[in-house]
């Protein structure tokens, strides 16, 4: 192996939760690619379902590794991006297409490992979490209301909670013909475990339960898997759970 290269594995699930008859996330990895993607999708029922299919599989055709890609961090960045949007540009000319699917969309977080570095997208408050050496940070920003005011050094007033604003999208794929996606580079090191997910998952189990399970069984990512979405739905359940571990050694 080469020294600079970390072995990735990968495992993935997605669970329809306890409480909503129909599951609109999606989620979907290539080993091969070093690659993983989480989509949360909107618009009830077919639309969320189409939404969020429609983008984990334009992701993983327009990153797969038989396509020429660029060289260095730059270029590989700006693919991500490129990929996304042109996601986004699928999704939007779906709906405009079929009025039934009118305002489908959905949310995404996409990671691609090479050699020693990360390269992730987002759009919306799907989450990127990193474990490393026992502690857990979230690598991506949650794209909502709240922490856009937050950002601005706004609070609300009058009682209004900040609960009542926390999954207020300010974006989505589909929406709009184009968006803004936001990218980021992280480096890696051996021991590294990146977790992708939908917020069926950790709106339903905290920061430090997900540290805990990811450092009882961060070597079996399988099981790992599993302990995530079963502890999301013993907290209740409330909404389609999706997570995808992605393991560096």
């Amino acid at each position: 192996m080469i020294e600079d290269q970390l072995e990735v594995r990968i495992a993935g699930k997605t669970d329809t939760g306890l409480l909503r008859e129909h599951n609109e996330d999606f989620i979907g990895f290539d080993q091969d690619a070093a690659l993983a993607v989480v989509a949360d999708g909107l618009g009830g029922h077919a639309s969320g379902e189409i939404a969020s299919c429609m983008a984990v599989t334009s992701i993983l055709t327009e990153l797969r590794p038989d396509r020429p890609g660029n060289a260095g961090a730059d270029g590989l960045l700006e693919e991500m991006t490129q990929a996304i949007r042109a996601a986004n540009q699928r999704i939007f000319l779906a709906a405009e297409a079929n009025k039934s699917h009118n305002g489908m969309s959905t949310t995404l977080i996409a990671a691609r490992v090479d050699g020693r570095r990360m390269l992730a997208g987002c759009v919306g408050d799907s989450r990127l979490y990193l474990l490393r050496d026992k502690q857990l940070e979230q690598l991506s920003r949650d794209h909502t209301l709240m922490n856009d005011l937050l950002s601005k050094g706004a609070m609300p007033e009058n009682g209004f909670s900040l609960a009542n604003i926390d999954h207020i999208l300010t974006k989505a794929l589909g929406i709009h013909a184009d968006v803004e996606v936001d990218c980021l580079e992280h480096e890696l090191q051996a021991g590294d475990l990146l977790l992708l997910c939908s917020d069926g998952l950790w709106d339903m189990v905290a920061d430090w339960q997900i540290k805990d399970i990811l450092n009882d069984h961060g070597q079996d990512i399988e099981r790992g898997i599993a302990k995530l979405i079963d502890s999301a739905n013993r907290n209740g359940g409330k909404d389609n759970i999706s997570a995808v571990l992605m393991r560096l050694d």
